[in-house]
C-alpha cells in the first residue's frame, strides 16, 4: 500500500524480505549464477508486480541471465535444500527420490527373523524333550514299582506254597486210621494154606490179568511141605482160589497169584522213622478186617532169629496177622507184620518186614 509520503508499506501480512526499495546511485549488481530448479534465460517470468508509482527509474530489462524484481533488485530464489516460501507463481520444487533398501539390509533381516525362528523351534524342542525325559524317568520309576511288587508277591506266594506244604504234611502225618482203613480194606484178604492161616494183600497186577498178593513163607510153608501150592483167600464171604508163584525163606515172604483182579496197594514212597503213626490190618485167629493202631518204635537190624532188617511198631497183633499190611497215613504199605516178640511182661512189641524188601526181586514196585 501506498503511505502518506509515497513510500510504499507492506501489511503485517506480507514477508519482511520486502523492505521498500532505495535508489541505487551505483551500479547495478553483477548477474548470480542461475539456481538449479529455478528460471532460466529466456523465462517469461518478470518478478513480481510492482505496487504504486516508482522513485526511481526503472532499470533496463535484465540479462538473459538475471532475474530482477520490479525495483531492480534481483529476485533471491530459495535453494530447494531449505523449501523455503518462493515468490508468486514460483513452481513446486522437485520430490526426492524414494530410497530403495539395498539387498544386503534385506538379507541381514532375513538372516536374523530365520536365526529367531530357529532359536524358538530349539527351545520348543528342548522343553518338549525335557517333559518326554520326565515321562520316560516316570514310567520307569513306575516299572521299578511294579517289579518290587510282583517280586514282593512272588515271594510272599512262596512262602505260602510253603505253609501249605507243611500243613498238608502235618495232615498226612496225622492218622485218620477210619479213612485210611476203608481204603484199604477191600485189598486184604485172609489166607487158608492147608493147616495154616494167615493174611494176604493185593500187591500188583500179575501177566495174566489176574492180581498178585503178598504174605509171609511161614503162612505157606506147610502147604508147600506136603507138595501142594494151591490155597484159598477169603472175603466177605467170598472164596478165591490161589496159587504160590514164588517164595524167598531166608526173607520169609512169599508170592501168590489169583486170576481174581483186586485193587493192589502202593508201596510207601518214604521210608519210615520212629513215631511215625500205622495201622495193621489182618485177621487175628480168623477173624477178618481187624484194625489196630500204634507207632513206629525203631527200624532195627538187630533182633536175634532175623536176618533182614525190621520194622518195631506197637500196634497189637496176634496169630493170623501175619502177612498182613502196615499202613501209614496216606494208605500207603511201609512193611509186612511178621511176628511179635512174646516175654513175660513184655507187650507191643510187633515186628514187620519193611516193604523195599519185596521189591527187591520178588514183585517189580
Amino acid at each position: 500500500m501506498v503511505g502518506p509520503e509515497g513510500q510504499l508499506t507492506m501489511s503485517d501480512r506480507g514477508d519482511e524480505s520486502f523492505a521498500p526499495p532505495t535508489a541505487q546511485t551505483g551500479p547495478l549488481p553483477g548477474p548470480r549464477p542461475p539456481t538449479s530448479g529455478w528460471p532460466q534465460a529466456g523465462s517469461s517470468y518478470s518478478g513480481p508486480p510492482s505496487y504504486g508509482a516508482p522513485t526511481a527509474p526503472i532499470a533496463p530489462p535484465p540479462t538473459p541471465t538475471q532475474t530482477t524484481g520490479a525495483f531492480g533488485s534481483p529476485v533471491h530464489h530459495p535453494t530447494p535444500a531449505g523449501y523455503g516460501p518462493g515468490g508468486p507463481g514460483s513452481p513446486l520444487p522437485p520430490r526426492r527420490p524414494t530410497e530403495r533398501r539395498s539387498a544386503p539390509r534385506l538379507l541381514t533381516i532375513g538372516t536374523f527373523v530365520l536365526t529367531l525362528l530357529l532359536l524358538i523351534a530349539v527351545i520348543v524342542q528342548t522343553v518338549l524333550l525335557s517333559g518326554l525325559s520326565s515321562d520316560v524317568d516316570d514310567a520307569r520309576a513306575a516299572q521299578s514299582r511294579a517289579e518290587t511288587a510282583a517280586s514282593k508277591d512272588r515271594e510272599d506266594v512262596s512262602n505260602l506254597t510253603k505253609r501249605i506244604q507243611a500243613l498238608e504234611e502235618r495232615t498226612e502225618g496225622t492218622l485218620n486210621s477210619t479213612a485210611v482203613a476203608k481204603k484199604v480194606l477191600p485189598s486184604v484178604f485172609s489166607v487158608r494154606a492147608g493147616q495154616a492161616t494167615g493174611t494176604a494183600f493185593a500187591f500188583g497186577q500179575a501177566p495174566n490179568g489176574g492180581t498178585f498178593l503178598v504174605t509171609n513163607y511161614h503162612v505157606v510153608e506147610s502147604l508147600l511141605t506136603s507138595g501142594s501150592k494151591n490155597a484159598t483167600i477169603q472175603r466177605d464171604s467170598e472164596t478165591y482160589p490161589v496159587t504160590v508163584d514164588r517164595t524167598d525163606q531166608q526173607r520169609d515172604l512169599a508170592v501168590l497169584r489169583t486170576t481174581a483182579k483186586f485193587q493192589p496197594l502202593k508201596p510207601a514212597k518214604v521210608a519210615v522213622e520212629p513215631g511215625d503213626p500205622v495201622i495193621v490190618v489182618g485177621a487175628p485167629l480168623g477173624l477178618t478186617d481187624t484194625v489196630t493202631t500204634g507207632v513206629v518204635s525203631a527200624v532195627r537190624n538187630d533182633v536175634e532169629g532175623l536176618n533182614t532188617r525190621v520194622i518195631q511198631f506197637d500196634a497189637a497183633i496176634n496169630p493170623g496177622n501175619s502177612g498182613g499190611p502196615v499202613i501209614n497215613a496216606n494208605g500207603e504199605v511201609v512193611g509186612i507184620a511178621q511176628a511179635k516178640i512174646i516175654a513175660e511182661g513184655a507187650d507191643g512189641l510187633g515186628l514187620a518186614i519193611p516193604i523195599d524188601e519185596v521189591c527187591k526181586g520178588l514183585i517189580s514196585c
